[in-house]
């Protein structure tokens, strides 16, 4: 991964594989640094943009070589779109691109210059450059021949005071920390489900308490029985691997509220019994993307360090078809002591999570937030351009959906109308597993719901966004780690009050 760090100077004084430079679409008057550069290369930038070759147009790219008038080598403008719509996300995307094409090119030293503008603040401008040129520059590549490598090793925001580089060093270090922590999500996603089972999971896990200092337990198959989380049990039983429940506890301040972080780990999902198709499984590997999201938030939150409290629970198993699995029909008692009559084995996720979220709500944890790849009705719902959200609590809904602007993880509210809730009527236990096909993503929410009582609540349906089929800004193809940013923002966000 390359290193980002502020340096105070010129950008055109020092010898460098490339300098970037944002452009806005709306903005002819260049002024400072591109100026210079304009001057310097006597006049041929304006050229490009009078040639119509450099609009500004956001996620635009144009590679100029300076051909020995400069020191940099090459001059990167990247479009920013128009002044007055520039956010942290478009700054983002825009970088993203520019990153790609860096590491397409072989670029490994950069500068880069940012925009001058009032609608971010330094610190805003540094994050935003630095997630970018972090999660741009992922590479899953740990089983290729080709080890994919980026070649950029290192940014360099270009700073005019010790001050200004102070403020976007605050803004690079959180940045660096946000963007790691996805990248890791993404990896785990990623991963062969051979080698990322339950245990293995649960190692992970394991690993980031011991560096950060996070109280963990893991709980085995014995535990999960003897508690009474029949519902994790019943999903388990058709793996030869065995389950195991996971709790990551980050103490900030004594006294202080305990949000709860759940996230649904099914390592793999075949479907069970009632079984997936041969393509239906085929990304299947990262049904565990909420376990992912909220495993490397809790490494993030550790290193942060926000004054207040988190519980992270990842119930953990895989789903498969084997001679003991659970089927339908099957009555399963769960940790709350309601019982499930189970009309689909695919529809597991949500039996998971009803274990998990009853334990935490047991533990004290208020507000709870979870994040699974539940439904394939949301995929249909919203594809693939936003996660859906679902709660008890419309102020709760309204604020992860502003947490996920902020962090440029699209959410969108979802309808919980209490006739929904009808559709999961059991004639033999106190609910069914699945409604059926229409409205599937919000009764499996109001399924979940059932087990969270009065505590607020919100319920991340990230089945649409947890993975990219191609490149696109700063995504690469493959896993997201969505919800990562989403939960750390939103703990940092309750932490300042």
């Amino acid at each position: 991964m390359p290193q980002v760090t502020t340096v105070i100077g010129d950008a055109l004084a020092t010898e460098r594989d490339a300098v970037l430079l944002g452009v806005f679409e709306d903005d002819g008057r260049w002024t400072g640094t591109l100026a210079k550069t304009d001057k310097a290369l006597n006049g041929q930038l304006r050229k490009l943009r009078e040639w119509g070759e450099v609009k500004g147009k956001l996620g635009e790219v144009t590679v100029v070589h300076s051909l020995g008038l400069l020191p940099p080598r090459r001059l990167v403008l990247f479009g920013l779109g128009k002044s007055s719509e520039l956010d942290a996300e478009a700054v983002r995307r825009a970088v993203g691109n520019a990153v790609k094409t860096l590491n397409q090119i072989g670029v490994r030293h950069a500068a880069l210059v940012p925009p001058e503008t009032n609608r971010l603040t330094l610190p805003d401008l540094a994050r935003a450059i630095t997630e970018a040129t972090l999660l741009a520059s992922y590479r899953y590549s740990k089983k290729s021949s080709d080890d994919g490598k980026p070649s950029l090793e290192r940014l360099e925001l270009i700073a005019t005071s010790r001050r200004s580089a102070s403020e976007m060093g605050t803004g690079v270090q959180l940045g660096t920390v946000m963007a790691e922590a996805t990248n890791f999500a993404r990896d785990l996603v990623n991963a062969p489900p051979m080698e990322l089972t339950p245990t293995a999971l649960a190692e992970q896990a394991k690993a980031v308490a011991e560096k950060r200092g996070l109280d963990c337990e893991i709980y085995d198959e014995r535990w999960i029985e003897e508690v009474g989380m029949g519902a994790l049990r019943a999903v388990s039983l058709g793996s030869d691997q065995p389950p195991r429940f996971i709790v990551l506890r980050y103490e900030g301040k004594a006294g202080a509220p305990t949000i709860g972080l759940v996230g649904k780990g099914i390592t793999f999902d075949s479907g069970g019994l009632c079984l997936k198709t041969a393509e239906g499984m085929l990304e299947m590997k990262g049904d565990m993307a909420g376990a992912a999201a909220v495993i490397a938030a809790m490494d993030a939150i550790a290193q942060l360090q926000p004054a207040i409290n988190v519980l992270g629970c990842v119930p953990a198993t895989e789903n498969m078809p084997g001679g003991r699995a659970f089927k339908p029909g099957d009555i399963l008692r769960t940790y709350s002591g309601k019982t499930v009559e189970v009309i689909n084995t695919d529809a597991e996720g949500r039996l998971i999570l009803a274990d998990a979220i009853s334990y935490a709500k047991e533990k004290g944890a208020s507000p709870i937030l979870d994040a699974a790849t539940l439904t394939g009705a949301a995929i249909i719902a919203l594809g693939p351009i936003c996660t859906g959200a679902f709660g008890n609590d419309e102020q709760l809904v309204r604020e992860i959906v502003e947490v996920g602007k902020q962090v440029g993880e699209p959410i969108w509210a979802m309808p919980m109308f209490a006739d929904y809730r009808e559709l999961l009527k059991s004639d033999f236990a106190d609910i069914k597993n699945t409604g059926g096909r229409p409205g599937g993503a919000i009764t499996a929410a109001w399924f979940i719901g059932e087990f969270v009582g009065e505590t607020p609540w919100v319920h991340l349906d990230i089945a649409p966004t947890f993975w990219s089929d191609k490149d696109r800004h700063y995504f690469s193809k493959g896993a997201t780690g969505v919800a990562t940013r989403t939960f750390i923002q939103f703990v940092l966000n309750r932490a300042k009050g």
